[in-house]
């Protein structure tokens, strides 16, 4: 049999057009099904590392929270730490009144051990943020 048409050579280009139909069509397809959730949490303000030395402070009045898998500790002034629960501690950070402190006077250093789960650091960091003063942490 013999074909109709006729063969040209060198014409072997797609159309392209409807390829250009289909991207813009998933173009807005994907902008009308995007959610744009919020993610939710606590901003904390983070104290800066560097300072000058006539800014620092002295840390022996700065309240140090030592927290582990099963205990939480308060040492402040040079004392030695006594061992707090979850609310002692609220109370008595509520007791420092950050809020009317300046604001370089509002750390309070946070002190981790390896076997604290997550979420017991974010409950008292988050106390910390609560009472009006700023997370210092300290690595080991």
């Amino acid at each position: 049999m013999k074909r109709l048409g006729k063969k040209r050579e060198g014409d072997i280009s797609p159309d392209l057009t409807s390829f250009s139909d289909i991207a813009n069509l998933l173009i807005i397809f994907f902008i009308l099904t995007t959610s744009l959730a919020r993610p939710f949490g606590r901003q904390m303000d983070m104290p800066s590392s560097a300072k000058p030395p006539e800014e620092q402070k002295n840390e022996a009045d700065t309240p140090t929270i030592n927290l582990s898998a099963d205990r939480i500790t308060i040492s402040e002034n040079g004392k030695e730490g006594r061992e707090l629960t979850m609310d002692q501690l609220r109370a008595e950070l509520w007791k420092k009144n950050f809020p009317s402190r300046s604001e370089k006077d509002r750390a309070v250093v946070l002190e981790t051990s390896d076997d604290v789960k997550y979420e017991r650091y974010y409950q008292v960091a988050t106390a910390i943020a609560a009472a009006g003063g700023v997370v210092a942490i300290m690595e080991n």
